[in-house]
C-alpha cells in the first residue's frame, strides 16, 4: 500500500535535498506485542531531521543561532506496515522548497527489504524568541536558500547509522 497524492506539490524549485539514515528498533520503542508502538514515530522523523540538519548546516543550533526558533506547527503519519523489536530500518528525510518562511519536511521510514513502513510530513514555521511568527527571512536563510538554489548543497544518498 503506498499514498496515492504526495505531500508537498512539486513546482519549478531546486531539488529537494535528502537524506538517509539507518536505525535499529529498540526495546523501549515497542509494546507488548514487540511492535514499535505508534507514538514513537515522531521521534524516528526527529531522528532523521536532526540528522539532515547536521548534514546541511540546517541545526536546530544552527537556526537558534541566527535568531530564529522552529518549531512544528503540523505533523502527520501514515502506518503501513509495523516495525518490530530488533528491526533495522531506515529513514529517508527529504526537505522540499518552499518560497514561505517554513520547513516541508516528508519522512520515509522502510523496513530493510525496500518495504514501506510509513510515511508522514512535518512543517515547521520560523519564529522569533517569544515565539512570533517571521515572514522575512534572515541572512541565515537566505544564505541557505540561495545554496540550495544554485547545487552547492551536497546530497547523501547512501544511508548512515545512527
Amino acid at each position: 500500500m503506498s499514498r496515492r497524492k504526495p505531500y508537498f506539490k512539486p513546482c519549478n524549485t531546486p531539488s529537494p535535498l535528502t537524506n538517509i539514515i539507518t536505525r535499529c528498533v529498540r526495546f523501549e520503542e515497542v509494546d507488548p506485542l514487540a511492535m514499535v508502538w505508534h507514538g514513537r514515530y515522531p521521534s524516528y522523523f526527529e531522528d532523521g531531521r536532526t540528522a539532515f540538519g547536521d548534514m546541511y548546516g540546517i541545526s536546530y543550533l544552527d537556526i537558534f543561532n541566527s535568531g530564529f526558533m522552529a518549531p512544528i506547527a503540523k505533523m502527520h503519519i501514515d502506518y503501513i506496515l509495523p516495525l518490530y523489536f530488533k528491526e533495522d530500518f531506515t529513514i529517508t528525510t527529504i526537505l522540499h522548497w518552499n518560497d514561505a518562511l517554513r520547513l516541508d519536511f516528508e519522512f520515509i521510514i522502510k523496513k530493510m527489504d525496500n518495504r514501506i513502513a510509513t510515511t508522514g510530513y512535518t512543517v515547521q514555521l520560523f519564529t522569533d524568541d517569544k515565539g512570533q511568527i517571521c515572514l522575512i527571512p534572515n541572512d541565515f536563510i537566505n544564505n541557505f536558500r540561495e545554496l540550495w538554489q544554485n547545487g552547492s548543497l551536497c546530497q547523501n544518498n547512501e544511508a548512515i547509522d545512527i
